[in-house]
């Protein structure tokens, strides 16, 4: 099928759509990207609960303002896109999404005020800079090809969503299993790491492959 897919112009997905490096690289930052969000988004209200001994409905509504930010500043990215491209969004997006995980590692135990706050600057990178490098990844595409670039990227931001959980879920567990007491906490703090070093990526990815100029 691979090798069919490869060849067939008439393919649903043809892999040669992956021969194009900036597509490929704005795609792999686009999932690392997903990946994080839904691990925090797993993380959270389970570390509420958890560790803060916070209730069931502060661990609800603990990520409700940085849904709001995400949604405001995603639509500020579609502007700044507009005007000026698709890499100052996603630039100043991917950096206040690091700066965020590193406030994350660093004042690790969270209190649940400071959880609000950094997820709120997380999230609210991410708004600015996930839209933009599906955009900017598409735009490398003939227009002919749109459609499958489109597929591919939704297809994909769903097996990343699906990592991220299971990533977060896993390290936590692995944790609990060997820190009585204190194992969310610990589990947390791995997760940090782990998706600080994915962010990091990202922005590597950004500097390099993001086209400095805005396509016509």
């Amino acid at each position: 099928m691979a090798k069919i897919s490869w060849s067939d112009k008439e393919a649903l997905i043809s892999p040669q759509l992956f021969k194009n490096l900036r597509f490929s690289m704005q795609l792999i930052a686009y999932c690392f990207a997903k990946i994080a969000t839904l691990a925090l988004g797993f993380i959270f209200p389970i570390y509420v609960q958890a560790v803060n001994h916070g209730s069931v409905s502060l661990a609800g509504w603990i990520t409700f303002p940085g849904v709001v930010i995400n949604a405001l500043m995603a639509a500020l990215a579609g502007k700044l896109l507009d005007k000026k491209g698709a890499r100052l969004p996603i630039i100043i997006g991917v950096i206040a999404s690091l700066t965020s995980l590193i406030l994350m590692n660093i004042l690790a135990p969270l209190s649940s005020i400071a959880i609000v706050l950094l997820y709120v600057l997380y999230y609210g990178g991410y708004g600015m800079c996930f839209g933009s490098l599906m955009t900017s990844g598409l735009i490398t595409l003939s227009k002919a090809n749109h459609a499958q670039g489109n597929a591919i990227f939704n297809t994909l931001q769903q097996f990343s969503g699906a990592l991220g959980t299971a990533l977060a879920g896993t390290l936590i567990a692995i944790a609990q299993n060997n820190h009585v007491g204190n194992g969310t906490a610990i589990g947390s703090k791995w997760t940090f790491m782990v998706l600080l070093v994915l962010i990091i990526v990202n922005l590597v990815l950004a500097l390099v492959f993001v086209p400095k100029k805005k396509s016509k």
